[in-house]
């Protein structure tokens, strides 16, 4: 969502950035100039004038955002990583990253969802390592009965972690 005709003219000079690029930084990319064709001119495809006010200003706060950076040459930019990130989010293109898994839950959620689960597994095997410290641990109780009970019951919430993260990873995947 624009605010400005800055913002506006930003975009569409950021798209015409990513589209001469091939999608790669390191590919320099002219701006072009008041002779230059239009498919050698990122702003001509950007619909500005090469050296208008409005081209600058455009330029300059593509610039002073990061999405993309000055190279050796004069009147030559590349676009950054940064650059094509929100190109491929302003057109709605998915991300290679988040492609691979298919993961469509939010990061809280999963957080949220993992605490859930990670207490309830950990309440159930609890039971049954608390019967055995019950059976195997005598009525005097030592330093070493303690830290025996100690290592248990963190094998088990440790269990219970990995068991719900699994479990989490797997319904975030599927979604």
């Amino acid at each position: 969502m624009t605010t400005s005709g800055v913002e506006e003219d930003a975009w569409r000079l950021l798209g015409a950035f990513y589209d001469f690029s091939g999608h790669n930084p390191l590919k320099a990319v002219p701006i072009g100039d008041a002779d230059s064709p239009p498919n050698e001119s990122a702003a001509k495809e950007a619909g500005l004038e090469p050296g208008s006010p409005e081209c600058d200003v455009a330029l300059r706060y593509l610039l002073n955002e990061g999405y993309i950076k000055e190279t050796g040459t004069p009147s030559e930019y590349t676009i950054t990583v940064g650059g094509i990130e929100k190109v491929r989010e302003m057109r709605g293109l998915a991300n290679p990253a988040s492609s691979k898994g298919g993961n469509r839950m939010s990061d809280q959620t999963q957080r949220r969802l993992l605490t859930v689960l990670a207490i309830g597994i950990a309440m159930i095997l609890t039971r049954p390592v608390n019967r055995y410290i019950a059976e195997q641990v005598p009525e005097r109780r030592g330093i070493k009965d303690d830290l025996t009970e100690a290592a248990l019951q963190g094998v088990v919430r440790a269990a219970a972690f990995f068991v719900a993260s699994l479990v989490v990873r797997q319904i975030a995947g599927s979604r």
